[in-house]
C-alpha cells in the first residue's frame, strides 16, 4: 500500500471517529468528553489532510510542515482532555493547561525551524502523541476504582497499542526498524477505529449501568430497593443463612406529628446510617414503607444479633430535626436463622414474627426467633401474628 493511500485512510479514520462522537453526543447530551474528543479527532484529521497535501507537493514545505505539526500536537493534547472528561465525568478547566506543551513545541518550531526536517519533526510529533496517549490510558485505568466497566479496559488497551506503534515509528525513523513506519501508520489507522468503537461501547455500557442502577435504587433513600433485594437472594436459604427485618418505630406518629417531609427525612437518614454500618457482603435494601431487610449468607450464631444491635445503637443516636425540634428515632428488628428444609418465604415470615415480638415487648429492641420452624409451625405463627395485629389496630406503627 503506497503512502498516499495510507494517509488517505489515516485522515479518514479520524473524520469517521469525529462524526461518531458528534452523533452520540447529539443523542446523549450528558455524555461528558465526547464533544472534546470530536474536536481532537477533527484536529488530527485536518493535520493528516494537510500532511497529505504536502506529500503531494500541493503546499510549500514551510506551510504544511508547521501547520500539520501544530494541529497534530494540539489534537493529541485535546484528546487527553476528552478522555479525562469521558472517564471521570468531570469538567476540569485546568486540564486545558495541557495545551501549553503543543504551544511550546510550535513556538520552538517557528523559532528554530526544526519542523522543516522530516526526521526531527516526525520524532517530536510522535513523542508528543506517546505522552498524551499514555496519559489517557492511565486516566482510564485510574478511574476503574470508581466505575468498573469492561469497555474501559478495552479502550485503554487500544490507546496503549497506539502509543506503542508511535514508539515504533520513532525507532523506525531514528535507527531500528522493527516495523516499517508505513506499516505502523496502517496499524495506527486500525487503532483509531478501535478507539472510536470502544469509546462508543463505553458510553453505551455506562448508560446501561446507569439505567440498571436507577431500576435497583430506591429514589427516596438512595439505597437498594425491593426489586434488587430479591434478585440477590438464593433460590432457597441454606442452613445458617439469616434474615433480619427492621422497622422504624412509631413512624406513623412521625408523619402525623411532623409532616411527611420530616418522615421522608427520617427514612433517608435511617437508611444511610444503616448502609454506613453494614459490609458489602450483607444484602441490604428498603423493602417498602418503613421496613428494611438484611440477608446474611452463612452467618455465625452471634453475627445476626451483633449486626442488628449495632444498627439499633447507631439509629437511636441519629440526629434528625424538624425545624428546631429533635425527632426521636428508634428501630426494632426481628431475626430468623435458616435451618434445613426452610423455604425463603418461611424464613421471612419467621423474621416478621420476631419483629412483632420486638414491637410488643416495647420497641427499640432486637428479637431473635428461638427456632427454625417447619411449614406447619410457620402457618400457626402467621395466624398468631394476625391476631396480634388485629388487637393492635388503631395503634401508631
Amino acid at each position: 500500500m503506497d503512502l498516499a493511500t495510507v494517509l488517505l485512510l489515516h485522515k479518514s479514520s479520524f473524520f469517521i471517529g469525529a462524526l461518531c462522537f458528534l452523533y452520540v453526543r447529539w443523542q446523549s447530551p450528558r455524555s461528558h468528553g465526547l464533544g472534546v474528543l470530536a474536536i481532537a479527532f477533527l484536529l488530527l484529521a485536518i493535520a493528516s489532510t494537510v500532511a497529505g497535501l504536502g506529500e503531494k507537493r500541493a503546499l510549500p514545505l514551510y506551510a504544511w510542515a508547521l501547520s500539520s505539526f501544530a494541529l497534530g500536537t494540539f489534537g493529541y493534547a485535546v484528546f487527553w482532555i476528552g478522555i479525562r472528561r469521558l472517564s471521570s465525568r468531570k469538567k476540569r478547566p485546568f486540564d486545558w493547561l495541557a495545551t501549553a506543551l503543543p504551544m511550546l513545541l510550535t513556538a520552538t518550531a517557528v523559532i528554530t525551524g526544526f519542523h522543516l526536517d522530516n526526521l526531527f519533526r516526525g520524532s517530536v510529533f510522535q513523542f508528543n502523541s506517546i505522552l498524551f496517549l499514555s496519559a489517557s490510558a492511565v486516566a482510564l485505568v485510574h478511574d476503574t476504582r470508581h466505575e468498573k466497566l469492561s469497555a474501559r479496559y478495552a479502550l485503554a488497551a487500544s490507546i496503549v497499542v497506539a502509543a506503542i506503534l508511535s514508539l515504533f515509528i520513532i525507532l523506525g525513523l531514528v535507527a531500528w526498524k522493527a516495523i516499517h513506519p508505513r506499516d505502523a501508520f496502517f496499524l495506527l489507522i486500525l487503532c483509531h477505529f478501535a478507539i472510536a468503537l470502544f469509546t462508543l461501547v463505553f458510553v453505551k455500557e455506562r448508560a446501561e449501568a446507569t439505567l440498571t442502577k436507577l431500576l435497583d435504587t430506591d429514589a427516596l433513600t438512595q439505597i437498594h430497593n425491593r426489586r434488587w433485594f430479591f434478585s440477590q437472594l438464593p433460590a432457597a436459604p441454606r442452613a445458617g443463612d439469616a434474615f433480619i427485618i427492621i422497622d422504624i418505630d412509631h413512624f406513623k406518629r412521625v408523619n402525623d406529628t411532623f409532616g411527611h417531609a420530616a418522615g421522608d427525612a427520617v427514612l433517608a437518614s435511617v437508611a444511610q446510617k444503616m448502609a454506613e454500618n453494614l459490609r458489602k457482603s450483607e444484602i441490604f435494601a428498603r423493602l417498602g414503607g418503613e421496613e428494611f431487610g438484611i440477608y446474611l449468607p452463612a452467618a455465625s450464631d452471634l453475627e445476626p444479633r451483633f449486626v442488628a444491635e449495632k444498627l439499633r445503637n447507631a439509629i437511636q443516636f441519629l440526629d434528625v430535626r424538624s425545624g428546631e425540634t429533635d425527632i426521636p428515632v428508634t428501630i426494632s428488628a426481628g431475626i430468623a436463622i435458616a435451618g434445613d428444609g426452610l423455604q425463603m418465604n418461611e424464613l421471612m415470615s419467621v423474621a416478621d414474627i420476631a419483629l412483632y415480638s420486638a414491637k410488643n415487648l416495647g420497641r427499640n429492641r432486637v428479637e431473635l426467633h428461638p427456632s427454625s420452624p417447619s411449614s406447619a409451625n410457620v402457618a400457626a405463627a402467621r395466624h398468631s401474628m394476625s391476631l396480634s395485629r388485629a388487637k393492635n389496630t388503631g395503634r401508631a406503627a
